[in-house]
C-alpha cells in the first residue's frame, strides 16, 4: 500500500514538473547585434585591401562581444578568413555557386541554435537565384534565419540584405518585396532586419516602406534609450567630406523588441588602415 502511494505521488510530481516546463514562457533575452559592410577586396584600396583590414574586423567583433552579426560584400576569400578568424560563430549563408558577394549572418554557436534558414532574391523572380531586379546593377537577395537562445528559449528571426547601389527602382521595389516575404515570419517571431540599404532615412521611398509596409518595424537609432558614436556610416576610408556622409546601414526591429543602446563607432585607422569604408552599426536589444 505504501509503495503504491509513493508511486502515485511520484507520478503526480513528475506530471506537475512536466506541465511547468512545457508551458513556461521563454525569458526575455538581451543580445548585441551589428551590421557591417566589410568592403570588397579591391586593388585600388591600396593599404585598405581586405588582407590588411581583416584582423581589425575580428578584434572589433570580439571586443564588442557580439551575439549576431550581419555582414555585406563578403566574397569567398573573405568568407574563409572570417570562418577561421571567428571560430566561435556559426554561419548562415546562401549557396554561392557563382562566387559573388554574400551577405551572411553570423551567430554565437554556444548561445544560439538555428531552427531554420532561407534565401530569397530581390527581383521579379524571388525564388530563382541570380536574377538582377528592375534597374539594378547586381543580383540582390536576403538571407534569413530563425535562431533560439539555448538558455532562455527565446526564438527570433534575423534577416540580412544589401540593396542595390545604382538602381533606384531596385531599391524601392526590393524593400517592398523584402517586407512582403518576411511577413509570414513576422507573424511567428520577433524580427531583426539589418543591412546596407544604400539609402538614408531622407530617402522616404525606401526608408518608409522599411518601417511600415506589410508589418511594422522600428529604426534602432530612433528607439534607443542611449546613443554613442557618430550619425553616419559610409565614410569612404575617411575620405568622404563630412557634409556628404550619411547613415545608409540600418538595424530595424519589430514591436516586441526593446532597444537599449545604439552605437556607430567613429572610423579609426591604425597605421593608415581602416576597418572598412563603412562604420559598423551596433545595438544592444532585449527581445521581450
Amino acid at each position: 500500500m505504501k509503495n503504491s502511494f509513493f508511486t502515485v505521488s511520484l507520478l503526480l510530481v513528475l506530471l506537475l514538473l512536466f506541465c511547468f516546463v512545457d508551458t513556461a514562457s521563454p525569458q526575455a533575452t538581451e543580445l548585441a547585434v551589428a551590421t557591417i559592410n566589410i568592403r570588397v577586396d579591391s586593388k585600388k584600396d591600396s593599404l585598405n585591401r581586405w588582407g590588411q583590414r581583416k584582423l581589425h574586423l575580428f578584434d572589433f567583433i570580439k571586443q564588442q562581444h557580439l551575439d549576431v552579426i550581419g555582414l555585406q560584400e563578403v566574397y569567398p576569400r573573405a568568407m574563409k578568413d572570417i570562418h577561421k578568424g571567428l571560430s566561435g560563430y556559426a554561419i548562415v549563408r546562401r549557396e554561392n555557386k557563382e562566387k559573388r558577394a554574400d551577405a551572411p549572418i553570423f551567430y554565437r554557436r554556444s548561445v544560439y541554435t538555428k531552427i531554420s534558414q532561407g534565401t530569397f532574391w530581390l527581383s521579379e523572380f524571388p525564388d530563382s537565384a541570380g536574377f538582377i531586379g528592375w534597374d539594378g546593377r547586381h543580383p540582390r537577395f536576403v538571407n534569413w534565419a530563425v535562431l533560439r537562445n539555448r538558455a532562455t528559449g527565446k526564438t527570433f528571426c534575423v534577416a540580412n540584405t544589401h540593396l542595390d547601389n545604382t538602381g533606384k527602382q531596385a531599391r524601392e521595389e526590393g524593400i517592398k518585396l523584402l517586407k512582403e516575404r518576411l511577413a509570414s515570419l513576422a507573424t511567428q517571431y520577433p524580427i531583426i532586419l539589418m543591412g546596407d540599404m544604400n539609402s538614408s532615412e531622407a530617402d522616404s521611398a525606401v526608408y518608409q516602406p522599411a518601417l511600415h509596409d506589410t508589418f511594422e518595424l522600428h529604426d534602432t537609432y530612433s528607439m534607443a534609450k542611449q546613443h554613442e558614436g557618430v550619425n553616419y556610416t559610409f565614410h569612404g576610408f575617411g575620405k568622404r567630406a563630412m557634409a556628404k556622409r550619411k547613415r545608409v546601414d540600418f538595424i530595424f526591429v519589430s514591436d516586441s523588441i526593446d532597444v537599449n543602446t545604439f552605437n556607430i563607432p567613429q572610423e579609426t585607422e591604425q597605421q593608415g588602415v581602416y576597418l572598412s569604408d563603412h562604420c559598423p552599426v551596433v545595438s544592444n536589444i532585449t527581445i521581450k
